[in-house]
C-alpha cells in the first residue's frame, strides 16, 4: 500500500526561496567584488602614484578656474576669497563629471567580462557605482583639506545642504552616465555626445556666476540645467548670506529623478541585447 504523498509546505516553500535569493544575491556580490578590483587596477595602476594621481587630478579643474578668474581679472560674487568661491562650482561639477564619464564607458570597458557566466549588465554598473561613491567621497576630502593647508578659512552655514547638493551631483552623474553609455551601446554618437556635454556644462552651470545676475530671458533656459541648479544649491548652503530666487528643489529632484529613471530603463533594454 503506497504512504499518501503530502504536498510541500508553505514553510518549506518559502525556506527554498529565501535560500536560493540568498544563494544569488551572494553571487551577485562576489561578481560585483571582483568587478570593483578590476575597474581599481585599470583606473589607478597596481602602485599608490595611479591611485593618488587620479585623486589629485580634480584639483587641476580648480586651478584652471582660479586662472581663467585671474586672467579675466573679475571680481568674486559672493565672499572675498575667489578660491572658496569656484570651489563650491567646480567641486559639483567634478563629481558629476567624473561619475557621468565613468559610468557611461561602464559596458565598453567591461563588456568581455559579460561572457563569464554568471556576470550581469547589472553588476558591472553596480561595481562603477560603488568605485564613484568612494572616489568622489575621496575628491571631495583632498580639494575641501588642501584648501584648508593653504589657509582658506571654510566656513559652510549649512553642512546638511552642502552633503545633499554633492549628493545630488553623484547622483545627476549616475542618471546622465547611464542613459549616455546605454545609448552609446546602439548608436556610437551617444559616447560622442556624452563627451561634448561636459565641456558644455563647464560653461553653462554657474562655475564662474550667479544665476540671478543673468538677464531673466538666461534664467529661464538655465532653470532647466539641473547641474547648475546643484552648484546654485550649495552656495546657497554654503554662504550663510547668500539666496537665490534661481533655485527651484522641486525642478532640481524632478530632473534628477526624470533622468535617473530613463537611464534604469535603458539600462533593462541594453541587457536584452548584451
Amino acid at each position: 500500500m503506497q504512504r499518501p504523498r503530502h504536498a510541500p509546505t508553505h514553510h518549506a516553500r518559502t525556506r527554498h526561496a529565501t535560500e536560493t535569493w540568498a544563494a544569488a544575491s551572494g553571487m551577485h556580490a562576489r561578481v560585483v567584488g571582483a568587478v570593483i578590483m578590476r575597474d581599481l587596477q585599470t583606473r589607478f595602476g597596481t602602485g599608490y602614484f595611479g591611485f593618488l594621481l587620479g585623486l589629485i587630478m580634480p584639483l587641476g579643474h580648480l586651478t584652471i578656474a582660479i586662472a581663467i578668474t585671474m586672467l579675466v581679472g573679475r571680481p568674486t560674487p559672493i565672499g572675498s576669497d575667489t578660491a572658496v568661491f569656484l570651489m563650491t562650482g567646480v567641486l559639483p561639477f567634478i563629481i558629476w563629471l567624473y561619475g557621468h564619464r565613468q559610468i557611461m564607458m561602464t559596458i565598453v570597458q567591461n563588456r568581455p567580462l559579460l561572457y563569464f557566466p554568471g556576470v550581469d549588465i547589472f553588476d558591472l554598473f553596480a561595481a562603477r557605482i560603488v568605485v564613484e561613491i568612494v572616489t568622489s567621497t575621496l575628491v571631495v576630502a583632498i580639494v575641501v583639506g588642501t584648501l584648508a593647508l593653504l589657509g582658506h578659512d571654510l566656513v559652510i552655514a549649512d553642512y546638511q545642504g552642502f552633503l545633499l547638493a554633492l549628493v545630488q551631483s553623484w547622483l545627476l552623474g549616475v542618471a546622465t552616465g547611464l542613459v549616455f553609455g546605454t545609448f552609446g551601446v546602439f548608436a556610437p554618437i551617444g559616447f560622442l555626445l556624452g563627451n561634448i556635454i561636459g565641456p558644455l556644462l563647464w560653461a553653462v552651470s554657474g562655475i564662474f556666476f550667479l544665476p540671478d545676475s543673468l538677464p531673466d530671458k538666461l534664467r529661464n533656459v538655465l532653470i532647466w540645467n539641473p547641474l547648475c541648479q546643484i552648484v546654485d544649491a550649495l552656495r546657497v548652503a554654503y554662504y550663510a548670506e547668500y539666496s537665490s530666487s534661481f533655485l527651484d528643489h522641486n525642478i532640481l529632484n524632478a530632473s534628477i529623478l526624470a533622468i535617473l529613471l530613463l537611464g534604469m530603463f535603458m539600462v533593462s533594454v541594453t541587457r536584452k541585447f548584451t
